[in-house]
């Protein structure tokens, strides 16, 4: 980058090629993007270097089961910086059978449009007495 401030280094993943992009600012303060070898590098680049955004898959307790957990994920990926946030609310959630999949656990957590969906189904211990 021609006489630009070194900010970020980061490998693509949106292709199998996985570039090693560099992002610096110019004497203007305009990012640039640099060692793309094609064009979702950039976007994706400014993007990470801006406003990084993660998924998040993690599994809760479950009650009222054999089964001990439930696997759960985000509905959409969320800022970087909310992920212990997040976390800290699902770790709350103890969830009773029965859970289907694709059920809202909690809606709109921490008021990042995300939902905290599980992704099994899983239904209540048939009563052994």
């Amino acid at each position: 980058m021609n006489e630009c401030t070194f900010v970020d280094r980061m490998t693509c993943v949106l292709c199998p090629v996985g570039c090693e992009l560099e992002v610096g600012k110019n004497a203007t303060g305009k990012l640039q993007v640099k060692g793309n070898q094609c064009d979702k590098g950039i976007p994706f680049a400014l993007e990470e270097a801006l406003y990084p955004r993660r998924n998040l898959a993690t599994s809760v307790p479950v009650r009222g089961t054999a089964a001990k957990m439930i696997p759960v994920l985000l509905s959409q990926p969320v800022p970087r910086e909310m992920l212990f946030p997040i976390l800290a609310e699902i770790s709350k959630l103890r969830p009773e059978t029965p859970v289907c999949r694709g059920q809202v656990l909690i809606a709109d957590v921490l008021g990042t449009g995300a939902d905290v969906i599980a992704t099994r189904t899983v239904v209540a211990e048939a009563d052994s007495r």
